[in-house]
């Protein structure tokens, strides 16, 4: 492929404390010919300081900032300045393996749709308990996925736009993401996809890394404001309403005794650690859950 017949499109907001390790991960693919698109959303860090240092690193290199607005914006945007024939999309916290790119444009060689790809949380003793638990969890949600392509349905549609690629006329035939979205753009675009017939792949082998600071309590109003934006979603498309389970008096007593600031403070500062893991990332589970989704109102 020629250096523009692909682009890679980072968005990024403040993000002068990770953005350097995806970039040094794009420096050391196996394809490098492509087209680096950076779209600044708004950034109020030293994030475009860290950005003039890669000027003369890439084939091509585009650095535009614009006031922040969002990650389906800030998407679009990155597509609308980029010149190639493949787009791929990294979050600026992702740091992807060696053959990612190569992996991508392999896989639209030989197929038609839209690829996501793995997102590897590693365990480490240097993480927060709460980190490790998001990764253990992440690793047994993996397990039902082959190595290799999975074809992607509605009864199992998952997809992120950390680490996905589509061809540029495919996107503008969707067109793009939704911008009235804050959240949840991603799955929505995809879902719109399958909808227009396009088919929706993820490859478990094309592996990029997320490096994710999360602490319990931010790690539960990311999950509140992915909730709110599926409803959101729903009010745009009710036909897309799923079935809501009930929630039984035990279990409501349990999940309202859980949803309180109280069991967060104790995470965060790490006062659950002297119980054996399996019990506490199951009470971990639990809190997540109340405080989430069942009393998503509550103060943290």
């Amino acid at each position: 492929m020629s250096d523009v017949e692909v682009s890679v499109i980072i968005p990024t907001y403040n993000g002068v404390n990770k953005i350097n390790v995806l970039l040094n991960a794009l420096l050391k693919q196996t394809y490098t010919k492509f087209e680096l698109v950076v779209v600044v959303d708004g950034s109020t860090d030293g994030t475009i300081a860290v950005l003039d240092d890669y000027r003369n690193k890439f084939a091509a290199y585009k650095v535009i900032v614009q006031p922040n607005k969002g990650r389906a914006v800030v998407r679009n945007r990155g597509v609308k300045e980029s010149s190639g024939d493949l787009l791929i999309f990294y979050d600026d916290d992702m740091e992807p393996m060696h053959d990612s790119v190569s992996r991508h444009i392999s896989f639209h060689d030989n197929y038609q749709g839209i690829l996501g790809g793995n997102q590897i949380e590693e365990r480490d003793v240097k993480k927060t308990d709460i980190q490790n638990y998001k990764a253990t969890r992440n690793e047994i949600w993996m397990k039902k996925y082959s190595i290799g392509l999975t074809r992607l349905d509605y009864s199992n549609l998952f997809f992120t736009a950390a680490n996905c690629s589509i061809k540029r006329k495919t996107f503008f035939a969707l067109n793009g993401f939704d911008e009235r979205l804050s959240d949840a753009e991603d799955y929505d675009f995809a879902y719109r996809a399958m909808q227009e017939g396009v088919e929706v792949f993820f490859d478990k082998s094309n592996q990029a890394f997320h490096h994710d600071p999360i602490t319990a309590k931010s790690y539960i109003q990311r999950l509140r404001q992915y909730s709110q934006a599926h409803a959101i979603l729903e009010k745009f498309y009710p036909e897309r309403r799923m079935f809501k389970r009930k929630c039984f008096f035990l279990k409501k007593f349990v999940y309202s005794s859980l949803a309180l600031r109280f069991w967060v403070i104790l995470i965060d500062r790490g006062f659950l650690k002297g119980l054996p893991e399996s019990a506490r990332f199951k009470l971990y589970d639990l809190i997540i859950q109340a405080l989430a989704i069942e009393y998503p109102n509550r103060g943290l």
